[in-house]
């Protein structure tokens, strides 16, 4: 008997322990439920009294936002309807910085300081039409794919320890609007049909540059005369590769000597004996490299013909670009809104303020 009295002891702890555990797991889950059940009943209230207040005050709402629509629909009745189009070009000979600063330049004049006729000279338009343009954008022409391989061919020019401290996050960071060569310009304009006429005196005003022009006509003088000359090694060669297969016709018309033939060969000074001196299958290639070295050079004419190329051209006419809120009769209910539930809202705690003070 003396020794079973420890087991049992022993069983009523352990028993002791677990209603002490069981216990407090009851109560943190009761006291996270009660948690949750304030935060419902508190936004419960809070919707039952916004909605009450709303039904009280409805008809102060409904009269802000009728009249406040009435007053947005007649404006946009009477603002001129403005139209977008874009234009997207590539810039040559470092020439994104001047294109910029043209188009900050239009901008200031249209938005700013509304100079329709500084805006006309430049142009080569009508001072009524120039009146017409509202604003001048551009940004550049990108993606995340042209930025991670303009990363890559950065990072190919790397040491290694600059390799390992280089990111693709700060090489972004790093970058301007100079840094490309592609971009967008936008303009804004009241008529749609303007945009026709931007098409040719717009890029001409861009391109205007005495320095670039002069850099232009010299890389397009060295790359024809490298034409030229790679034209004169082709009429060379093909003339000796002609010269060749005659001299291999005539041989092979000949019996051949074992002792090394009467016909007629042509050596080298370190060649061996029966060895023609030039392979013309090796002319032949060298033709070939020739030809893809011109037609490289020809693409590279054609696209250094102007210091700004059109990719895409302005379209025939302009296209709505306004969004919801820029018409006024939606915008102005939701402003009115607002500022109804705002002043009711202060007067409410005016009035408790004042009854507490009492």
């Amino acid at each position: 008997m003396s020794q079973e009295l420890p087991k049992n002891n022993d069983n009523k702890s352990e028993e002791v322990d677990l209603l002490v555990f069981f216990n407090l797991i009851g109560n943190a889950f009761g006291k996270v439920y009660s948690f949750f059940e304030r935060i419902f009943k508190t936004i419960y209230k809070l919707i039952i009294a916004l909605l009450l207040h709303f039904f009280k005050s409805a008809k102060w709402y409904a009269i802000g936002v009728v009249v406040s629509f009435a007053i947005g629909y007649v404006l946009d009745k009477n603002e001129e309807k403005e139209y977008g189009a874009n234009m997207f070009i590539n810039t040559n000979f470092s020439s994104t910085r001047q294109v910029y600063e043209n188009i900050r330049n239009l901008s200031q004049l249209a938005s700013i300081d509304q100079d329709s006729k500084e805006i006309a000279k430049q142009l080569k338009i009508s001072e009524d039409k120039a009146s017409k343009i509202k604003g001048f954008f551009i940004q550049p022409d990108i993606d995340q794919n042209t930025q991670v391989k303009m990363y890559v061919e950065y990072k190919a020019g790397l040491d290694s320890a600059a390799k390992a401290q280089s990111t693709f996050k700060d090489y972004v960071n790093g970058l301007n609007h100079y840094n490309f060569t592609s971009h967008k310009i936008g303009v804004l304009s009241t008529d749609k049909n303007i945009y026709k006429s931007l098409k040719t005196n717009f890029v001409n005003f861009l391109r205007q540059n005495s320095y670039l022009d002069s850099l232009k006509n010299v890389n397009l003088k060295n790359i024809k005369s490298r034409i030229n000359d790679i034209n004169k090694q082709v009429n060379v060669l093909d003339s000796l590769k002609n010269s060749y297969l005659a001299i291999r016709i005539k041989e092979s018309n000949k019996s051949i000597n074992t002792a090394g033939g009467n016909g007629t060969n042509l050596y080298m000074g370190s060649a061996q004996p029966n060895e023609l001196i030039v392979d013309e299958s090796k002319i032949t290639t060298l033709l070939y490299n020739l030809a893809r070295q011109k037609t490289d050079l020809e693409k590279e004419y054609d696209l250094n013909q102007n210091i700004i190329d059109i990719v895409s051209d302005f379209p025939a006419s302009g296209y709505d670009i306004s969004v919801w809120t820029d018409y006024k009769k939606f915008t102005f209910p939701i402003i009115t809104f607002i500022l109804i539930f705002v002043v009711i809202m202060l007067l409410t705690l005016s009035r408790f303020l004042n009854t507490q003070k009492d």
